[in-house]
């Protein structure tokens, strides 16, 4: 318990310190009583200070001495035993609350395991959740790779359009019948040379197909089916997308509201186990109470009470001075009411003028 230094100061006039002092003092052999003793004792705070002054008047300096010194260390010890007391039943207490708040901690646990235990839980969730941004970041990347992609594709299948619809399909070309391979063939052996010689000098026109134009045809055939193939992996990619956010935004509710429900569950937890650990605390601070002596702790005899050189009474100078001085107000007194008293009297006052006359 806290007291404060005027709460210490009325515990030193216990009855049950005065008794213990007059028990180990004897001073029931003086005839002293629990009123007697307390009228001896004075007390006094000094200003600004946590010290008490005890003041114990008595005829003998030796017990005066004693009993300033007995009630010190009787009330050290009174206030070790109340505060011990007084731990003992708070212990009582918070043990008993300590198994309350225990039972109450181990609810909140198992309520909690519980929820843990429960499928589609805040972990799995958040794993999802964050796989899923994975995912949609990597489409994102992808569309935007399939979109340059594309540019260049457009931009190249453009070009060999252009480049196509500028080179003919056939070339003319002037031979001589020799020059054609079936009559090559036929004329091998069987011609003399003059009729050779004549169908050399014979010129033919025919028409070919144009390489160039074939390597460019296949070309823009070429880049038709990639543009195709990467126009069908964006709009693939725009249908992910669009299926991965809405998975996201069904993902985020379910998230929230059970990353709601975890914060409250921990927030119990937590309560449950500082409650719980407050009055272990608290327990453990009571025990040690109890095993201490708080009052030597607290408490501590600065100057212990001494034998006065001189009696601080009676000061018989001062006696005698106003003995003095009361002798000589009275003395005054007297005369004067002697003197109202003669003056006042009527057959004093018939004399005193019977004279005059």
């Amino acid at each position: 318990p806290q007291m404060t230094i005027e709460t210490y100061k009325e515990q030193i006039n216990n009855p049950h310190i005065l008794q213990q002092t007059i028990d180990e003092l004897k001073l029931h052999e003086r005839n002293i009583t629990r009123s007697g003793l307390k009228s001896m004792i004075t007390l006094n705070t000094i200003k600004d200070t946590n010290l008490i002054t005890i003041t114990i008047r008595n005829t003998d300096k030796s017990i005066a001495k004693d009993i300033a010194n007995t009630i010190a260390r009787k009330f050290s010890s009174f206030i070790s035993e109340t505060a011990k007391e007084q731990a003992e039943k708070s212990s009582n207490f918070i043990r008993q609350q300590m198994e309350i708040e225990k039972a109450n901690l181990d609810n909140v646990l198992l309520e909690y395991k519980k929820y843990l235990a429960q499928p589609k839980g805040l972990q799995e969730l958040q794993a999802e959740f964050d796989s899923k941004i994975q995912l949609l970041t990597k489409y994102k990347s992808d569309l935007l790779d399939a979109s340059i992609e594309e540019q260049k594709l457009r931009s190249g299948l453009a070009a060999a359009r252009k480049l196509l619809s500028a080179t003919p399909e056939k070339i003319a070309l002037n031979k001589s019948l020799m020059e054609e391979p079936f009559l090559s063939q036929a004329a091998a052996g069987n011609i003399d040379g003059d009729i050779k010689d004549a169908f050399t000098n014979v010129k033919v026109q025919s028409e070919e197909v144009n390489s160039t134009y074939t390597v460019l045809a296949d070309n823009v055939n070429l880049l038709t089916v990639e543009l195709a193939k990467i126009t069908a992996q964006k709009s693939n990619l725009q249908l992910e997308i669009a299926r991965i956010q809405k998975q996201l935004e069904s993902l985020q509710v379910d998230l929230a509201d059970k990353q709601h429900q975890d914060t409250i569950m921990q927030e119990k937890v937590r309560f449950a186990n500082d409650t719980y650990n407050a009055f272990l605390e608290k327990y453990e601070e009571i025990r040690i109470t109890k095993s201490s002596a708080i009052g030597d702790a607290s408490i501590i005899i600065v100057s212990p009470a001494v034998e006065p050189m001189n009696p601080v009474a009676p000061n018989k100078k001062m006696n005698i001075a106003i003995a003095a001085v009361i002798g000589l107000m009275l003395g005054v007194f007297i005369a004067f009411f002697i003197e109202y008293w003669k003056s006042s009297d009527p057959k004093t006052a018939g004399l005193s003028a019977g004279r005059l006359e």
